[in-house]
C-alpha cells in the first residue's frame, strides 16, 4: 500500500515520471480508445501534436504573463544533463558534440577549468549518463530534498511554470519543487556582494517589444547546475532570454557564465519552445517530501546495497 502512495515521490526524485507534458482542459483517448472527459482539476497531458501547425495571433507587446508548457517532446526533463550538453556516450567513443574523454573517461563537450573539473569529479549523479552511480550512492543535494536552486529549475524537469507581471517585477512560479523567483524590472542593479541564495538575485529588462533578458547572480554554490552534476561557483552569472514569438509561443535561451568552473560560457537551453496554456489551467503540485523520500531511500538501499555498505 505504501509503495502506491510513494510512487509520485519516487518519480519526482528519480526522474522516472512517464507523463511527458502537463496540459490543460483537452480530451485525450483512454486505454479503450475512447475520449476521456477532463475537468479543470485534471492534469492528464494533452496529445503532443496539438501544438504542431497551430495558428496563433500576434504576440502582445512586453508581456510574458501566462502558464507555459515547457515539456516539448519531453525535452524539458533533461535527465542526462542540460539539453544542449547531455552527459551521454556517442558511438565509437566520441562525445555528443565531438568531445574527447579526459583522464576520468568522461565524455563531455564542456571546457572545465582545473577547479571545475575537480568539482565535477566530486559530484555523483544518479541520472542516466556516463557518470551515473546507483541512487543509493549518489550525493545529489536534491535527493535530500534540498532546494533545487537556479538555474537547475530550468535545466532539469522543466515542465510547467507561470509568469506574472506587475509594474516592478516579473514573478516566476515553477511547478517542480514549488519554486518561485522574483525578477526585478524597476531598474535596480544587481547586488555587488550578495549573500548567496538558492535562486539568486535577478533583474530583467526588455531589449525590444518581444524579448525580455534576465541576469541572475548571487547563487548558492551548493546547488548543481543540472542532473549530470555540473558544478558552479559563487561567481556564476546566468542569462535568460525569453523571446515571445507570437501569442501562443515563446523561446527560452539559458546561458551559463562561470569563469571559476568553465573556460568559456555555454548554453544550457537554446531557443527552447514554450507553449501558452489556457488561463484556467491548474498546475498540480510536484513537491519533494522529506518523509516520503526517507522511506524511498531506505527501499533503494535495501535493494541496491549489501548490508556491509549501509550506513
Amino acid at each position: 500500500m505504501f509503495k502506491r502512495v510513494l510512487f509520485p515521490v519516487v518519480t519526482l526524485l528519480a526522474g522516472l515520471t512517464l507523463s511527458p507534458v502537463l496540459g490543460a482542459q483537452t480530451a485525450a483517448p483512454n486505454a479503450a480508445g475512447k475520449e476521456a472527459k477532463l475537468d479543470k482539476w485534471n492534469s492528464i497531458p494533452p496529445i503532443k501534436p496539438t501544438y504542431a501547425g497551430k495558428k496563433s495571433a500576434p504576440a502582445p507587446r512586453r508581456n510574458l504573463s501566462g502558464v507555459w508548457d515547457a515539456a516539448e517532446a519531453d525535452g524539458g526533463r533533461q535527465p542526462s544533463g542540460a539539453l544542449e550538453h547531455p552527459a551521454l556516450m556517442a558511438p565509437r567513443g566520441q562525445g555528443i558534440e565531438g568531445g574527447q574523454p579526459d583522464e576520468t573517461g568522461i565524455m563531455h563537450p564542456l571546457h572545465y577549468t582545473p577547479e571545475g573539473l575537480a568539482a565535477l569529479k566530486a559530484n555523483k549523479p544518479s541520472g542516466p549518463g556516463v557518470r551515473q552511480v546507483p541512487a543509493a550512492l549518489a550525493n545529489d543535494p536534491m535527493d535530500q530534498c534540498d532546494p533545487i536552486g537556479f538555474p537547475r529549475m530550468e535545466l532539469y524537469e522543466l515542465r510547467t511554470f507561470q509568469l506574472l507581471q506587475n509594474a516592478n517585477q516579473v514573478i516566476y512560479l515553477n511547478q517542480y519543487f514549488g519554486n518561485f523567483r522574483v525578477i526585478w524590472t524597476d531598474g535596480r542593479e544587481l547586488p555587488k556582494d550578495p549573500e548567496p541564495r538558492w535562486n539568486g538575485y535577478s533583474v530583467g529588462k526588455w531589449v525590444d517589444d518581444y524579448t525580455f533578458v534576465v541576469e541572475t547572480t548571487g547563487l548558492n554554490p551548493r546547488s548543481w547546475l543540472d542532473h549530470a552534476g555540473r558544478p558552479h561557483s559563487d561567481a556564476l552569472r546566468v542569462e535568460e532570454r525569453f523571446h515571445r514569438v507570437d501569442h501562443d509561443n515563446m523561446e527560452l535561451t539559458v546561458t551559463i557564465y562561470d569563469p571559476k568552473m568553465y573556460a568559456e560560457p555555454w548554453q544550457g537551453l537554446n531557443k527552447y519552445p514554450l507553449h501558452l496554456q489556457p488561463p484556467d489551467y491548474d498546475m498540480p503540485e510536484f513537491i519533494c517530501s522529506p518523509i516520503d523520500f526517507a522511506e524511498y531511500k531506505k527501499q533503494v538501499e535495501d535493494e541496491v546495497l549489501p548490508s556491509t555498505e549501509k550506513k
